[in-house]
């Protein structure tokens, strides 16, 4: 079975512009690290170029009014309809292409997706995927379309379950909207609270409505959540409630702002835990779809997605450049040679986060796992 790499540099070299904190290169430095790495190029890789999205397909989603709006704001001036609309907001410009853009990125996790539903592949990542906040009528949180509600919605009328699994530090609202009374998918976002966090929502009392009634699951995390707390949380939930949902696909937003470097959010991870999550969602799924989310330190979600790579391909980083005049170098040279943080001394948990952990985890214990039998 292929490991497949959904790669674009027309998507790669797409800018939001220079003060706008997401930068779609990071796919590019995400591609140009796995080679350093020798992690690409297998005999079971595959990379693939994207085609745009069939337009007829983003309305399984969105609403025809919107995509209307959408492709009109890059023909004139704002009016009050698309400002309504999320766009030409500070976090949503208007920018020239950026419909042929969206259009692009959501081509790459449909066709992902489908290489997995026909056995093509066990493993497909689009970094260019994965804006989970657009809405069905509405641009927001830098996603204009949301690639990951079209192909679910694509996937669940072919018949298909599916879980999402979201561990970018922000809550998936787009997608736990799209889903929220359906039992066919299974959505749980691990993000930083919505008390300190856009997008203000996934709080662990929103578990879906009715048939969907406990298929949403979410776990907010305190700033200053770290390795210890966030580990604890993930695995207590994530791994019982994916294993009993026996998804035939999972989506895993893998986005690298959860990091403690990340300029935009609260949380200590390091890349310790991030790999177990990863290596935790691997070892639950019979296919995934990852999709690269989030990460404002480009340098760090480039070498977070890398590990990622490394984990779902069952292969192991090795920089061939190390100490090399002239090797690539992303962030400080003192990490050139791995991927991986810096030992660092131990430090004290943190004991608000982490009690606030331990009780998110027995709410969702006492709420949402007996409407699916598994004991609390």
């Amino acid at each position: 079975m292929k490991n497949i790499l959904i790669y674009s540099d027309t998507l790669a070299s797409f800018a939001y512009g220079a003060y706008h904190p997401y930068k779609p290169e990071r796919a590019r430095q995400f591609k140009e690290l796995a080679a350093r790495y020798g992690l690409l190029y297998e005999a079971n890789q595959e990379i693939l170029e994207p085609k745009p999205l069939d337009e007829e397909l983003l309305y399984l989603f969105h609403d025809r009014d919107y995509i209307d709006l959408l492709k009109a704001s890059e023909r004139g001036a704002p009016t009050v309809e698309m400002l309504e609309a999320g766009l030409g907001s500070p976090d949503n410009p208007i920018i020239p292409g950026m419909y042929e853009f969206a259009l692009l990125a959501a081509g790459g996790t449909l066709l992902g997706a489908q290489l997995l539903d026909e056995d093509a592949a066990r493993f497909v990542f689009n970094p260019s995927g994965g804006f989970h906040h657009a809405g069905r009528a509405h641009a927001e949180g830098f996603c204009y379309i949301n690639d990951i509600g079209v192909t679910i919605e694509h996937l669940i009328r072919r018949g298909r379950r599916v879980a999402y699994i979201d561990i970018d530090v922000h809550h998936g609202n787009g997608v736990q909207d799209a889903f929220y009374d359906s039992d066919r998918v299974l959505t749980i976002s691990i993000h930083e609270s919505g008390v300190s966090l856009y997008p203000w929502s996934g709080f662990e009392n929103e578990i879906g409505e009715g048939a969907g009634r406990g298929y949403n699951v979410n776990v907010p995390l305190l700033p200053e959540t770290d390795d210890h707390a966030y580990w604890y949380a993930f695995e207590s939930v994530v791994p019982p409630l994916v294993t009993h949902f026996a998804p035939d696909i999972v989506f895993a937003e893998i986005g690298g702002d959860l990091h403690r470097d990340d300029p935009l959010a609260n949380l200590n991870i390091t890349t310790e835990v991030w790999c177990r999550a990863v290596g935790a969602i691997n070892a639950l799924a019979p296919r995934i779809m990852a999709l690269g989310g989030g990460g404002y330190n480009p340098h760090k979600t480039a070498a977070l997605w890398a590990l990622a790579w490394a984990i779902f391909c069952g292969l192991t980083p090795s920089d061939s450049y190390a100490g090399i005049v002239g090797g690539m170098m992303y962030g400080p040279e003192a990490q050139a040679g791995s991927l991986h943080d810096e030992p660092s001394a131990a430090e004290s948990c943190a004991l608000k986060p982490a009690r606030h952990a331990h009780d998110v985890v027995r709410h969702i214990r006492e709420t949402v796992f007996p409407l699916h039998g598994i004991a609390a």
